[in-house]
């Protein structure tokens, strides 16, 4: 159970919206922030306090499963800092390393936009929209931005915050965050 990797079903996104059936803050948090990218057992590590019952409880509610075939996003030797462990102002240096698989980065083709701001500024600039986003929305944002290992990634994370606001607020709203995030 621990080495599976598991992500959200169609359940358990309606359940982050209801809260009917999960109530204990931890397994709550647990089922937020779990996507293929790491095993249940790096999950667990993530966030403070779970345990393999947190897990078993969100198996047995079908609100998360297990995917096959995702690789595991951390390399081997990385270490992972606790969900709520430490600072609540979390900097580049208590980054967790890797991407995550549930999106896997795009190639970079000739002609994708790069962002002016150097690596510091735009993990700032990205740290300080997910602030704005609300409690749910900002945590869940703030862990991807914390993913990221290089300028590279975090780059086409901010491409795709930008299409995720263009859809949800619109062209003036994305325009905005792009500039925002030195995309011109």
């Amino acid at each position: 159970m621990l080495e599976e990797r598991y992500e959200k079903t169609e359940a358990g996104r309606a359940e982050i919206k209801s809260r009917a059936l999960v109530q204990a803050r931890v397994a709550r948090n647990l089922l937020l922030v779990i996507d293929a990218g790491k095993s249940g057992g790096d999950w667990l590590g993530l966030v403070q306090g779970a345990t393999p019952a947190d897990l078993e409880l969100l198996l047995q509610h079908r609100l998360v499963q297990v995917t096959a075939g995702a690789p595991l996003s951390r390399p081997m030797g990385a270490i992972a800092t606790p969900i709520g462990a430490g600072s609540s102002a979390a900097g580049p240096s208590s980054r967790i390393s890797g991407a995550s698989a549930s999106k896997p980065a795009p190639s970079r083709l000739a002609g994708t936009p790069t962002s002016t701001l150097d690596f510091s500024q735009l993990y700032t600039a990205l740290s300080a929209f997910a602030k704005g986003q609300g409690l749910l929305k900002g945590y869940k944002l703030t862990l991807e931005v914390e993913q990221c290992a290089d300028l590279q990634q975090l780059q086409t994370l901010a491409l795709d915050i930008i299409d995720r606001v263009r859809a949800s607020k619109g062209d003036a709203a994305a325009h905005e965050l792009r500039a925002t995030l030195g995309f011109h």
